[in-house]
């Protein structure tokens, strides 16, 4: 895993990647705050123009991507996606981008959002749960390499 060291003081962006939804979050550059940012359609056609401009306008320095990881060895046709986008996506932003197991983040989102108040028609908005799954992706992420 990276180290700490060369993370620090950039700002990161955490993409959840869904084949009809991505989530995106970004963290500060102390990596204190965690905050749903974006929601794009990886279908559309600007799917790639809007990611890139995200990615420049908020000033991320490096990218986390939640990968699907499982214990009992099934395989996951979504991870094969994901790679796929990871490769792209190195290749576009020209940035470093790190993969972290997001088995668990859309529960994790789910129960987050309860505990900090969202009503529940806020929390059946499409792509809410994606965006904040994407803060917890960055987060999972930091608290690993920070020990």
């Amino acid at each position: 895993m990276e180290n700490q060291k060369s993370l620090k003081g950039l700002r990161l962006a955490g993409i959840d990647y869904g084949l009809k939804r991505v989530g995106c979050a970004v963290t500060d550059e102390l990596h204190i705050t965690f905050n749903p940012k974006l929601l794009l359609d990886p279908n559309k056609d600007d799917f790639w123009e809007k990611l890139l401009d995200f990615l420049k306008n908020d000033n991320i320095g490096a990218i986390v991507v939640g990968v699907p990881y499982r214990d009992d060895d099934i395989e996951n046709p979504l991870i094969d996606t994901i790679k796929i986008f990871i490769d792209q996506l190195k290749e576009k932003s020209g940035l470093d981008v790190y993969e972290q197991d997001e088995s668990f983040s859309s529960v994790g989102a789910a129960s987050l959002m309860v505990s900090m108040g969202k009503k529940k028609k806020k929390r059946a908005e499409k792509g809410q749960k994606d965006m904040v799954a994407a803060a917890i992706i960055l987060r999972d992420f930091l608290k690993e390499i920070e020990g």
